[in-house]
């Protein structure tokens, strides 16, 4: 038989060069920058679907307490025509930072809350809030102090111990009034302010209380075609939904539950009055320190310039 001789087969391994692993890194960046922006946009994306789903059970809970309350929608907090359009989104006003007792309200969202057309208040705020504990639920909530509350982390709210909800509430009535406005007089849904009373339930306490307000409005009333709660309308650069780092729009819901995403391009033309006119949002790009939402008299617009927002939200 033929003999193997023992000899030894050495195999060499070659590694990577410096140049091949940089090729690699590069690579890797090249498809990281590709993905990341994705995945943001995907993410982006499910969290303006929870939005709407947000803003829906929202529409639903309005449809309830009016079942409950002889017709009538929750109030709007808009304690008169020159006041900032914010306080919509407020479900009601604390004593003092902390404090879980109630001495404004509730109302909109608290009167919600309260009558059980939405048990879940996290529903009052949308996902896509990044990073801004005014507009999130965790700023109002604390081990002790269940929603609506002030607790101990709110002081960062310079001490104004209101609960901002993620949305605005602003039923619109199906009759019109004349309004001075930045874009001249235009029709816009009534106002008509009245005293309306409230009573802080127990939990959480508080003191009963009055306020000018919008009378309440029967949903009989209310204009179908106009937009009863949106995102929250804040500064132009922090708007909830955006596209890479450009705003992209708002959810709104419909009297009748339906949930429409109004885009910024194609609503943005000037002296258009549609809901993403660059007059209304002035100044675009804000001044330090200085608010400029659309409801802010100290950014330079106006109470008027949000509602003519509110009324350019049709299906």
């Amino acid at each position: 038989m033929p003999s193997v001789s023992g000899t030894s087969v050495r195999r060499s391994c070659k590694g990577f060069t410096l140049i091949e692993l940089l090729v690699v890194i590069a690579i890797i960046a090249i498809l990281a920058a590709i993905m990341i922006p994705v995945l943001q946009r995907s993410q982006e994306s499910a969290m303006r679907t929870a939005c709407a789903n947000n803003l829906k059970q929202i529409g639903v809970g309005c449809s309830i307490y009016a079942t409950d309350n002889s017709d009538y929608l929750p109030a709007c907090n808009l304690p008169g025509p020159t006041e900032n359009f914010y306080q919509t989104e407020l479900a009601c006003r604390c004593s003092a930072i902390p404090s879980t007792q109630i001495t404004a309200g509730p109302y909109g969202f608290g009167q919600l809350y309260f009558d059980a057309g939405v048990n879940n208040p996290q529903v009052f705020y949308c996902p896509s809030v990044n990073a801004d504990p005014e507009y999130e639920f965790s700023g109002y909530t604390a081990p002790g102090y269940n929603w609506p509350s002030m607790p101990p982390n709110s002081a960062q709210f310079d001490d104004n111990p209101f609960v901002r909800c993620g949305y605005c509430y602003y039923p619109q009535s199906k009759y019109t009034m004349a309004v001075s406005t930045p874009a001249g007089t235009l029709n816009l849904p009534q106002l008509n302010f009245v005293n309306l009373s409230f009573s802080p339930p127990s939990p959480p306490g508080g003191t009963a209380n009055t306020q000018d307000e919008p009378a309440q409005l029967k949903i009989t009333v209310v204009n179908q075609n106009l937009a009863m709660a949106v995102d929250a309308l804040k500064e132009w650069v922090q708007m909830n939904h955006k596209y890479g780092n450009n705003p992209y729009g708002l959810n709104a819901v419909f009297p009748d539950g339906h949930v429409r995403f109004e885009t910024v391009n194609g609503n943005n033309a000037k002296g258009s009055n549609l809901p993403f006119d660059p007059v209304l949002w002035a100044p675009l790009v804000p001044t330090a320190g200085v608010s400029s939402g659309p409801g802010e008299t100290s950014s330079g617009s106006s109470p008027p310039a949000a509602l003519i927002i509110m009324n350019g939200f049709q299906p």
